[in-house]
């Protein structure tokens, strides 16, 4: 009896134990199949390429995403020959790929390469194509776009960095020229005495302006009494009617803006002078040209010596009589008886 009992013991130990041993290995089948569909272990994959000239922070394994969903992994990382290398690609990315998302992937996809977190490990992000771009094959090479390097971030936040401390310098040390009291703000800041000054300046701005503001002053009432601009409107008006009579052609003004009968007789005294001057200059050519009086009196230099030594003996006759009348009064003597 007592063996019966140590053997139904041990039957129902070894089935509690199968059946652990069974529910864990259900639950080990049904965890990996949970990871291979998180990670798509088991998905049919085919493979592209990615020509980079560094790799860093890119590690064989890392997640491929395609419009931030993942679709695979980075399956290897490959050094290219020296002979195959075209412009600066150093490396040659293999990337494992689902195959139900081929058609999405097209000639005109980028593939970026993005910062996971602050660690620096990297993953491959793809943007899907469009349309009308043919869809890549298995062993194509993807399009790298242009992505953020943490290395390139981090260049750039120490150039600024160091910008900012050279700006600090400069603050640091116009604060301090400010404090010491140079220049006309320093003076402004430490200068008891100018700042005095500006106090009263500042009071007798504010006591001449109280005084033009005065209703009785000049500028006061040229602030206040509406009467100098109801004047000025006036006379604008008047100025405007004066324009339009004008322009109407009433009075002189008017006619000489509207009437061209003046014009006219200006253009005809213009005529009429023209003519006169070719007349003068005939005039003048024909004295020249001939042999008259005229001509030989400005061409002639003998007859121009005596037409001056007769004026000489008129200019001295003239004196003398002037001097000595009496000398030139005729002798007569008339006898009436």
């Amino acid at each position: 009896m007592a063996d019966a009992n140590r053997r139904s013991t041990f039957n129902a130990r070894k089935v509690r134990v199968a059946a652990l041993v069974v529910i864990g290995t259900l639950l080990l089948i049904y965890a990996i199949y949970q990871v291979g569909r998180v990670f798509d272990v088991f998905a049919s994959r085919y493979e592209l390429h990615a020509l980079v000239p560094s790799a860093l922070g890119l590690r064989e394994g890392a997640p491929v995403t395609l419009a931030g969903q993942r679709i695979g992994q980075v399956q290897r990382i490959d050094f290219i020959p020296l002979d195959q290398r075209r412009d600066s690609a150093n490396l040659n990315v293999t990337l494992a790929l689902n195959e139900d998302v081929r058609d999405q992937i097209r000639q005109d996809s980028r593939a970026f390469f993005r910062m996971q977190g602050l660690l620096g490990d990297k993953y491959v992000d793809i943007a899907p194509g469009s349309a009308g771009a043919a869809i890549l094959q298995p062993g194509d090479t993807l399009i790298v776009g242009e992505s953020v390097d943490i290395e390139m971030f981090m260049e750039r936040a120490a150039d600024a960095i160091d910008e900012a401390q050279f700006i600090v310098g400069d603050l640091r040390q116009l604060t301090s020229g400010l404090a010491a009291g140079d220049g006309t703000i320093g003076q402004l800041l430490t200068d008891e005495a100018l700042y005095a000054r500006m106090v009263t300046a500042t009071a007798q701005l504010e006591r001449t302006l109280a005084q033009l503001n005065r209703a009785d002053g000049t500028f006061g009432r040229m602030l206040h009494d509406p009467s100098l601009y109801d004047n000025l409107n006036r006379a604008v008006l008047r100025v405007d009617s004066l324009g339009a009579m004008i322009v109407a052609g009433d009075g002189s003004l008017g006619k000489l803006l509207r009437d061209d009968s003046l014009y006219t007789s200006l253009s005809n005294m213009a005529v009429n002078a023209d003519s006169a001057v070719l007349a003068l200059s005939g005039m003048v050519q024909r004295m020249s040209e001939g042999d008259g009086s005229l001509e030989r009196l400005i061409t002639d230099p003998q007859l121009y010596d005596e037409f001056l030594r007769a004026v000489i003996e008129l200019q001295t006759l003239i004196i003398g009589i002037r001097e000595n009348p009496d000398a030139f009064k005729p002798n007569i003597r008339v006898d009436v008886f």
